[in-house]
């Protein structure tokens, strides 16, 4: 009889783990070698890690294909290993997380796929630049085919995101706006540089700061500001034919003229969603969802609210929401109550097991 009840408590032991086991996805840690950067001017590698994440089902159901979500980090040293450190910075981890989620049912199963998009500076802003490379071309082209190859995905607009936080929330809402034909929707948490105006006129402190800086050396010592500005402008304004940087700046500078910065600031603007609206309205009805959150203790607050205004002129359904709270404040909670479970409802998966709920 003992040994009956041993034997019963096992198999109910082993049931639990095979069941608890059977909810876990798994975390791959992947590489590409990205055409799109090779000769950048900074030299940095083209070689690029990629963190997927993949549902728990996505080994045992080989005939099913996912949807895909592409999470762009913010300026970070960290890169794309800020979705999964619990300890620091948002503190989050994206496989934990999703699999929460699932286990819930508050989304579908779905691939996540982050890449690193740091270099030199700190951060690509996923920009084409000659000097550090084609940001834009790699994450939208490149690295979307290489994962619609590699990966059981549903390689169409309608089943693939694009969510980021800060330079990524930025990067998120400007290559969906571009790229409607690749995106189909996108999600922002405290989303930066909507309104990258730099005033010429009365420019700040960390603008001037960033272009008097002459050297690496002073640019590792330099302020997060500073040198936040200065991977901007090499990344909106690159010039090729200045060194070490190979940037341009929207600030009148001694002995250049005053039309090096006004073609400079024209540059900027090219890259600022704000400004971008009206040039891409059609693209922007394009796409199945457009949200985007921000912090009432954020400096971004008034730039994120005033980007809302100019989808609201245009016409441009949206979704935006305050939390109380700073830059970094919640993150991991955004996510994972708002962001991933607004893809659940706005891409479109396969039909299967039902279909969507």
């Amino acid at each position: 009889m003992v040994r009956i009840i041993r034997l019963l408590v096992w198999s109910i032991f082993s049931i639990a783990v095979v069941s608890v086991s059977a909810q876990n996805g798994r975390l791959v840690s992947d590489e590409l070698h990205a055409v799109s950067l090779e000769g950048n001017l900074i030299g940095d590698s083209p070689k690029r890690n990629v963190l997927v994440y993949l549902p728990p089902d996505y080994d045992k159901q080989t005939k099913i294909r996912y949807p895909v979500v592409y999470l762009l980090h913010g300026f970070s040293p960290a890169a794309e290993k800020t979705w999964i450190t619990e300890d620091v910075g948002m503190k989050m981890n994206i496989r934990l997380m999703m699999d929460k989620l699932l286990a819930g049912k508050r989304v579908l199963p779905m691939i996540v796929v982050m890449p690193d998009a740091s270099n030199k500076f700190g951060g690509s802003f996923y920009t084409d630049s000659v000097a550090t490379g084609n940001w834009e071309d790699f994450i939208t082209r490149e690295l979307i085919g290489y994962i619609d190859r590699k990966y059981r995905t549903i390689p169409n607009a309608k089943s693939r995101g694009v969510a980021g936080h800060s330079m990524g929330g930025y990067a998120a809402i400007k290559l969906a706006m571009k790229h409607p034909d690749i995106y189909g929707a996108v999600y922002a948490t405290s989303p930066c540089c909507l309104d990258a105006y730099p005033n010429r006129e009365a420019p700040d402190s960390f603008m001037l700061e960033a272009a008097n800086i002459k050297s690496w050396e002073e640019a590792e010592k330099a302020s997060f500001f500073a040198r936040t500005y200065l991977a901007s402008a090499v990344a909106f304004s690159p010039n090729p034919a200045k060194p070490p940087f190979f940037a341009d700046f929207p600030v009148t500078m001694r002995g250049e003229p005053e039309s090096a910065a006004e073609q400079s600031q024209a540059r900027w603007l090219a890259n600022t969603p704000m400004w971008m609206v009206d040039q891409y309205r059609v693209n922007l009805m394009r796409l199945r969802g457009i949200a985007f959150d921000v912090g009432t203790q954020e400096d971004l607050l008034k730039s994120v609210l005033d980007f809302s205004d100019v989808l609201k002129r245009n016409k441009i359904k949206h979704t935006i929401e305050e939390f109380n709270g700073g830059h970094i404040d919640r993150t991991a909670e955004r996510f994972e109550t708002r962001a991933m479970p607004s893809f659940s409802r706005t891409l479109m998966f396969s039909r299967v097991r039902g279909g969507l709920r």
